[in-house]
């Protein structure tokens, strides 16, 4: 057991580890998402193509040189578990990643599970043009957040859930052959049905 000057001669290493920690860090860097306007305009009922970055979603328009994209943030969801600096605010814009169909709520909306690797919380989607034929995952999609919807469970206790609503349509699928069956099936208006093969 350590007492004394013992317990301060085990902490003074640690101290000084922090210390020096701290001197490298590097300084903390915000990044310019896109603005609305730039998603109304390229996104609203389209598809698009998602980079490979696993922290920023870097999303650019089919029809735009490979050098050009915009950036915005993937949603981790509502939750205590969220830090600070990524919790969602009302009318901002997202892209949902590993996402999965839990059921249908409506003809429109669906539960379902969205997040981070480490939590995938509840939310509702409300779709425009997609039409989710059953469940699995969902491709990336960009959407909006547009706050939340209380729902009862079964014992009588109450939740509240995001709501994100359907911006763009799923993005088009860039790993050659065909879409994995693990992904939800889904139709949409219009000759965007070309751009993906299940």
């Amino acid at each position: 057991m350590l007492h004394g000057k013992n317990l301060w001669l085990a902490i003074l290493p640690l101290l000084v580890g922090f210390a020096a920690a701290s001197a490298k860090a590097q300084p903390v860097t915000t990044t310019n998402y896109a603005s609305a306007q730039q998603v109304e305009s390229a996104f609203r009922g389209h598809s698009f193509i998602l980079g490979d970055d696993n922290h920023i979603a870097d999303v650019r328009a089919p029809d735009w040189s490979a050098d050009r994209s915009v950036k915005l943030p993937f949603w981790f969801g509502t939750g205590q578990m969220v830090p600070p600096e990524f919790r969602p605010k009302k009318g901002d814009y997202y892209v949902i990643s590993e996402s999965w169909i839990v059921r249908k709520l409506a003809d429109k909306e669906l539960l379902i599970r969205a997040g981070n690797k480490l939590q995938k919380p509840d939310a509702v989607l409300v779709t425009t043009k997609t039409r989710y034929k059953g469940p699995g995952m969902i491709l990336p999609t960009i959407v909006q957040y547009s706050g939340t919807r209380t729902f009862t469970r079964e014992d009588g206790t109450k939740v509240d859930i995001a709501v994100l609503e359907e911006v763009s349509l799923p993005a088009q699928w860039t790993k050659g052959g065909r879409i994995r069956p693990k992904y939800a099936r889904f139709k949409v208006n219009g000759a965007e049905n070309l751009r993906w093969t299940f």
